[in-house]
């Protein structure tokens, strides 16, 4: 299977008949409420194509790879900046058009009543979840850490994340494979919170929950209570630890008598609090390990192994699931400045879709093409670009003028995306 096949799992030709859709009807409501100016350029505008948006997408993809400071110099003809696939495939004028009414959700459809701060990008959201998670079971050992979606703008969910490399923006709890970064589940935080308990239930969802599934957190999530509830559901915890969640007077009192490389520990059940002295205190929780001291790779500077509790190298093994996906989706970032958070957002899930898409290419691929040469992320994308582009048959010539679309053909073209059942 070519590359683009394993792209249209998560990226499929509903999920791009819904963006067409949905960019045609706000463009045709722009069109009635607003007056255009008579030298206007939008007298003409077109009214885009399911394979125009393909080819804007993949257009939307390349800049990811080939970045440059400002949209314009993917057109320009300067020799330093000249490359003339953009130009053959999309005009810059028509690039720019459809990024103005690119939209995902219609406007005049949503309740007065709704309180849903992702109402616009909803749809979306919805159509990928539903996708990754019934596409792909993971294996046993999972990750939940958050995610960062760089953003800089106004907005009333938006987080300050000191320890992410971009430390502001729309946060993101992920559910990822540790051994792969597989995205299996995620969920955009609105600036509502909510019980730690809860979202972790909800995020594992019953697709994961009562199979025997080891989890790796770090101390955000885990609690005793979330080790006691988990365990009822045949789910196993590890990770670090905050002593205010749970953890018995007598080892907080222990702790203060720690000597470097020492360390205590308290058992409730089968949930374990152990606290190892090393340049600081690392506090550890577990439903899957005893509190033995194992040596570990590393040696000090006099060439002795360094021992530790052996909790720590399975949470550092098993910890790097969502770092090893934000540290893919970092290196070939699509999006671009803009004053709208919602295709900041949208082009961020359509990369999250990519990363899934490769990662489950280079799993089951048996084409001998691609398993002799170390095969990419950049390569993957480059071939998929390669098809998405392809497709185009109508580059920069819409079915319809927006002069020749009435207002009934736009409001009875109700296409949505519905995702796949949970």
């Amino acid at each position: 299977m070519h590359p683009f096949s394993w792209i249209k799992f998560f990226l499929d030709d509903d999920l791009v008949t819904h963006i067409t859709t949905e960019t045609n009807r706000y463009a045709h409501q722009h069109f009635n409420t607003h007056e255009l100016a008579p030298h206007s350029r939008e007298h003409n505008y077109k009214y885009v194509t399911s394979d125009e948006i393909w080819t804007y997408l993949g257009i939307v993809f390349m800049t990811g790879i080939d970045k440059r400071p400002e949209i314009e110099d993917y057109w320009s003809t300067r020799p330093l900046f000249h490359t003339p696939w953009y130009g053959q495939k999309m005009s810059l004028r028509r690039f720019q058009q459809i990024s103005k009414f690119l939209h995902f959700a219609d406007n005049d459809a949503r309740p007065a009543d709704c309180e849903d701060r992702l109402y616009k990008v909803r749809p979306i959201i919805d159509s990928l979840v539903g996708k990754f998670r019934n596409t792909y079971i993971p294996e046993k050992e999972i990750a939940i850490d958050e995610g960062m979606i760089a953003w800089k703008g106004r907005l009333i969910f938006r987080v300050y994340m000191p320890d992410k490399p971009d430390k502001y923006g729309i946060k993101a709890y992920l559910v990822c494979e540790s051994t792969s970064g597989y995205i299996w589940n995620f969920e955009i935080y609105c600036g509502k919170s909510r019980p730690i308990k809860e979202l972790v239930v909800d995020l594992l969802g019953p697709q994961l929950l009562d199979k025997g599934y080891h989890l790796y957190q770090d101390n955000y999530y885990n609690s005793v209570e979330l080790c006691e509830t988990l365990l009822q559901r045949n789910t196993y915890v590890c990770g670090t630890f905050r002593m205010d969640r749970g953890a018995p007077k007598e080892l907080k009192n222990d702790v203060k008598k720690l000597k470097k490389g020492e360390s205590v520990f308290s058992r409730k059940g089968q949930v374990l609090v152990q606290v190892w002295r090393d340049k600081r205190d690392v506090k550890l929780i577990s439903t899957l390990h005893t509190a033995k001291i194992v040596e570990s790779a590393k040696t000090n500077r006099k060439g002795e192994k360094i021992c530790r509790p052996e909790v720590i190298g399975d949470y550092n093994k098993h910890m790097r699931g969502v770092d090893r996906a934000d540290q893919m989706l970092y290196y070939y970032p699509c999006s671009r400045k803009t004053v709208k958070w919602t295709k900041k957002l949208v082009f961020f899930l359509l990369q999250m879709a990519a990363l899934n898409s490769f990662i489950l290419f280079k799993k089951y691929t048996t084409t001998e093409k691609y398993k002799k040469r170390n095969y990419k992320f950049k390569d993957f994308i480059l071939d998929c670009v390669e098809k998405m582009t392809e497709q185009n048959k109508q580059c920069g010539e819409g079915e319809q003028s927006r002069n020749e679309v009435d207002d009934e053909s736009i409001a009875s073209d109700s296409s949505a995306v519905t995702p796949p059942p949970a």
